[in-house]
């Protein structure tokens, strides 16, 4: 029996010798399965170029900022173990890289957000916990790149981590990836604000998954698989939603204190998800024709007292 490498590798060309024979020898533009394999190996190569760059409008956009508020530390740690192990997994296991190609740049691109995040970051949760010396920006930076080798390092090592326990590892990646969705939708409806979280980053991901859900269904048809993109699908939409909603609510409608919180503009913008009427500061100014004409009727709130100017401007500047 042929070792899992080539016997996949097989499999995995088989289609193709008979789909370049229907396409192209024969010119038969009616195979409806041939089709959808050729686009599904081109969504397939996209998606391996374009995850080579995916994250790094996130990462210009918190080192522009000098600032991670909005983006979750909990999502892109929990995304680090996930796409380590499957990276280490497919590796040892000697897949094809095409099938896995964007997993070892995502992974290193998640691990340098990261430590953006945790250099920029306030993250006063983590600070209570940490001893006094790694409380300081760099020295979290180093100590969290240092745990990320040595991760690396022992999920190479057949010896440190046997095939069978790569493999349980490896299942527990699904579970894992998901939840790592949970804490950035958290983080945007505390906030009510997308912050520096990147809208490139944010449908390139929703595109992505839902590319992948065809992908597997067309190629593989592992059911398991199958689900887990599809479910990652439904999580990235909620964030793409929630981003939609919570647009302009800080990233460039409010300025940013030194530690992270936002302060409140005068001209700041957002759509409302939730049931709270949308209310701008002009709205009564543009009925009254004037912003320091008192509405109709005004004097009355005066309890009928005349020549109060100074009381009727500043129940003009309290109705306004």
């Amino acid at each position: 029996m042929p070792p899992p490498a080539p016997r996949l590798r097989a499999l995995l060309t088989a289609p193709l010798q008979h789909c370049h024979s229907q396409l192209v020898l024969n010119a038969s533009f009616g195979a409806t399965a041939c089709l959808r394999l050729l686009i599904s190996k081109a969504l397939g190569l996209g998606i391996v170029l374009f995850g080579s760059i995916l994250k790094l409008p996130q990462m210009a956009k918190i080192v522009r900022a000098h600032s991670a508020r909005g983006v979750s530390v909990e999502m892109y740690a929990l995304e680090v173990v996930a796409y380590t192990i499957s990276l280490a997994y497919a590796v040892r296991l000697g897949i094809p890289f095409s099938t896995y190609g964007e997993n070892a740049s995502l992974t290193l691109q998640n691990m340098v957000i990261t430590l953006l995040i945790l250099y920029y970051a306030p993250l006063p949760r983590l600070q209570r916990v940490l001893p006094v010396s790694l409380r300081p920006p760099r020295a979290r930076v180093a100590a969290a790149a240092v745990i990320m080798l040595l991760f690396s390092l022992a999920l190479a090592s057949p010896t440190l981590v046997p095939p069978g326990a790569l493999a349980v590892l490896q299942a527990t990646t699904i579970p894992v990836s998901l939840a790592s969705k949970v804490p950035q939708m958290q983080e945007l409806a505390r906030r009510k604000e997308t912050g520096q979280l990147s809208a490139v980053v944010v449908f390139a991901q929703l595109a992505g998954t839902v590319a992948r859900v065809f992908t597997t269904a067309t190629e593989t048809h592992d059911a398991l698989l199958l689900w887990g993109f599809a479910l990652a699908s439904l999580f990235n939409a909620v964030i793409a939603v929630q981003y939609v909603c919570y647009w302009n609510g800080g990233s460039s409608g409010g300025s940013s204190s030194g530690d992270g919180r936002l302060l409140p503009s005068a001209h700041a913008h957002k759509w409302e998800c939730d049931e709270r009427p949308l209310s701008h500061p002009l709205s009564q100014t543009q009925s009254w024709g004037h912003p320091s004409a008192p509405p109709p009727g005004a004097h009355a709130v005066q309890l009928g007292v005349p020549g109060a100017g100074g009381g009727a401007a500043k129940t003009a500047r309290k109705l306004d």
